[in-house]
C-alpha cells in the first residue's frame, strides 16, 4: 500500500538507555520503510520480510492478486470465506467503525480512489454528484461478516490502509517475541511498537522540539495533516476523508497520536481522531482511557503556533 490515506507520521527515535549488542535491519514494505532494532545478535531479516510479504499479500490495495483486491472484485450477494487474518482485521475494523461513530471506516475504497488517494491518481478532483455516488457505495451497513463468511449487498470497495500497517507492526513484534527477543523496537512507516523501555519523539509541525513520549511495552501511532494537503475549490484540505460526507476533513488538529498495547488499534484510533476533530477526539480518548497526544491548530492558515493536549500521560 504505497500511498496511505490518512496516516502521516513523523517520529524521531532514540533508546532511553544504552543498549549492548543492538542489531538493526531495515527495508521497504507496504509502500513505505520499516526498521527493526533489537537487543540480540540473532535478528533474522529474512524471516521478518517473509512475514511482511505474507501480510502484504492479504491487505494490499495495490496488489491486484491480494486477498483484499479479490474481495473488492467479488460479486454482490455471493458469500465468500475469508482467511483467518483478514477475518480478524476486518472484524476489528467494523467494531472500530461502530465504536468511533463511523469516523473510522474500512469501506471507503470508492471514495479514496475517487479523490486520487488510491492506486491511480486523478487529474481533476471530483464534483459533488460524483462524491455522493461514491459515498452511497461506502457504507459498512451494506456488508455482513459472520465469523469468516463475508458478503456484500452492493459493490463496496474495502480499504484497510489505516489499520493494516498497525497490524503488521504487531505481527512482527509477535515474531520477535516468539524468537525470545526481550527488547526491541519495530517501526513501519512511523508506526512503532516497543518491547522494553524506549523514548520516542513526535515531531511538532512548526519545527519546534519533538514531543517526548516514553514507551514501555507499548505502541504509538500518529495521524496528521500538516505536511500533505491539496487545494480544492480554492481551499486547502488534508489527505484525510470524512466518512460521513466523503469530503476531505477541515480538522482543527495538526496531528493525533495514540499510545496503546496494540499498534493496530492505535493506528485506527489516531485516524478516527483526525477525522472527527479535537472536541470529539478528547471525548473519545477520555471515554476509552486512551493515552493520547493531540496537537491543535489554533490559528488560521498558515499556522505558526500550536497547542498540545495530553490525555492519560
Amino acid at each position: 500500500m504505497p500511498k496511505l490515506l490518512s496516516i502521516f507520521v513523523f517520529l524521531g527515535l532514540s533508546a532511553c538507555q544504552p543498549i549492548v549488542q543492538t542489531e538493526k535491519v531495515a527495508g521497504r514494505t507496504m509502500g513505505t520503510t520499516y526498521t527493526v532494532k533489537a537487543q540480540t545478535n540473532t535478528l533474522n531479516q529474512q524471516a521478518i520480510e517473509r512475514r511482511l510479504s505474507q501480510i502484504n499479500q492479504i491487505f494490499s490495495s495495490w496488489n491486484q492478486n491480494s486477498e483484499l483486491s479479490l474481495l473488492n472484485r467479488q460479486s454482490v450477494n455471493h458469500p465468500i470465506e475469508l482467511s483467518d487474518e483478514m477475518a480478524f482485521v476486518l472484524t476489528q475494523a467494523l467494531s472500530l467503525h461502530e465504536q468511533t461513530e463511523g469516523f473510522f471506516s474500512p469501506t471507503m475504497g470508492a471514495l479514496i480512489d475517487l479523490w486520487g488517494f488510491g492506486v491511480d491518481g486523478v487529474e481533476r478532483h471530483p464534483n459533488q454528484p460524483m462524491i455522493e455516488q461514491a459515498l452511497a457505495k461506502s457504507s459498512a451497513r451494506h456488508l455482513t461478516l459472520s465469523g469468516s463468511k463475508f458478503e456484500k449487498e452492493i459493490n463496496i470497495q474495502l480499504n484497510l490502509s489505516a489499520i493494516a500497517k498497525g497490524y503488521a507492526v504487531d505481527e512482527i513484534a509477535k515474531l520477535l517475541k516468539n524468537q525470545n527477543i526481550e527488547r526491541f523496537m519495530v517501526e513501519i512507516g512511523g508506526e512503532i511498537k516497543a518491547q522494553g523501555s524506549w523514548s520516542v519523539g513526535i515531531e511538532a509541525p512548526t519545527g519546534q522540539a519533538p514531543i517526548a513520549v516514553n514507551l514501555m511495552d507499548e505502541s504509538i501511532a500518529t495521524s496528521g495533516n500538516y505536511r500533505q494537503y491539496f487545494v480544492w475549490q480554492g481551499r486547502r484540505y488534508a489527505h484525510i476523508l470524512d466518512p460521513h460526507t466523503g469530503l476531505p476533513v477541515e480538522s482543527d488538529l495538526f496531528s493525533a497520536s495514540v499510545i496503546h498495547p496494540s499498534n493496530m488499534l492505535a493506528d485506527a484510533y489516531a485516524t478516527a481522531m483526525m477525522a472527527m476533530g479535537s472536541v470529539k477526539a478528547i471525548k473519545m480518548a477520555q471515554q476509552l482511557n486512551l493515552k493520547t497526544v493531540l496537537i491543535l491548530n489554533k490559528c488560521s492558515d498558515p499556522c505558526l503556533s500550536q497547542n498540545i493536549i495530553k490525555i492519560g500521560l
